[in-house]
């Protein structure tokens, strides 16, 4: 029975994500009333993270981006929805890819990178687009879903313009049994599970853990470190930057490349605030 209503729900999610961007983003808006005036999702969640992150705005100007987070997550939703059956060309046109020189070096050069980025914008989009921009090898490091039926839909998503995506238990043992070069692309801005062995820093005002583990594989194996600043231009389209964070991080002190990514991090999100997903519970550690 459940089997049959997992098929049922991913076909209903298909036939939506064929509709036009100008009818999905009517769902949008209703969206945003349903998580927000009706369910009232995660409000308690982003209502403190925004009132910690910044202490110096106002009770009107947290308001007004709290509901500018509600209103992107809509948009957030049915972008995923459209990524589904979302095609080549029109990815191309919503992502503006600004990172062709630092990869082509890496590329010509035959050399590995570890690529870091936050869930602000549409991660989801970047990581699918890469291929189209860039020549070099792309794996994505993923959290497997413990329904069997989304897991396939969204690995063959993800998978389709020719990303490699691998479980986040398994990437120590995919680096070491790699002969040709690759960029490795690690989401750096999630909560880690242990107090003790995480890295703290301060983040948005707050003391934060964060998770060691793209710090300890760049230093072991010697990997540059890239940053990817992601900012949405318009609704539905999207600006990607690269820099690099270290060239050689095995000459780095303890702590230092973490320091460096969440500090761009915090930098790209005061920039554009709404964009980033202030319903995850991150600082739900305690030092």
């Amino acid at each position: 029975m459940k089997a049959i209503a997992n098929k049922i729900l991913i076909a209903f999610l298909l036939l939506i994500s064929r509709l036009p961007f100008v009818v999905l983003w009517g769902i949008s808006n209703l969206l945003y009333y349903l998580f927000y005036k009706i369910l009232k999702y995660r409000v308690k969640v982003v209502r403190k993270n925004l009132n910690l992150s910044f202490p110096e705005k106002t009770e009107e100007e947290l308001l007004l981006l709290e509901k500018k987070f509600y209103k992107y997550l809509s948009d957030l939703v049915v972008e995923t929805v459209k990524g589904f059956t979302i095609s080549r060309k029109s990815l191309e046109q919503r992502i503006d890819f600004q990172c062709g020189s630092i990869y082509d070096e890496l590329y010509e050069n035959r050399k590995s990178a570890i690529v870091v980025m936050g869930h602000s914008g549409n991660w989801e989009w970047v990581c699918r687009a890469a291929p189209i921009f860039m020549k070099n090898r792309i794996v994505v490091a993923y959290k497997p879903l413990s329904n069997p039926y989304f897991e396939k839909l969204m690995l063959r998503a993800r998978t389709e313009l020719g990303v490699m995506q691998i479980p986040m238990a398994q990437i120590g043992k995919f680096i070491l049994q790699q002969k040709e070069p690759y960029l490795l692309i690690l989401a750096a801005d999630q909560s880690p599970s242990d107090s003790k062995t995480s890295i703290w820093v301060n983040f948005l005002n707050q003391e934060t853990a964060v998770l060691p583990g793209p710090e300890k594989l760049a230093v072991k194996f010697n990997l540059p470190v890239i940053f990817h600043d992601v900012n949405r231009t318009k609704r539905g389209v999207y600006k990607c930057t690269a820099k690099y964070l270290v060239k050689e991080s095995s000459s780095t002190q303890p702590g230092e490349i973490t320091a460096l990514h969440t500090s761009h991090l915090e930098e790209e999100i005061i920039k554009q605030p709404e964009i980033w997903l202030w319903s995850h519970k991150r600082w739900k550690l305690k030092k």
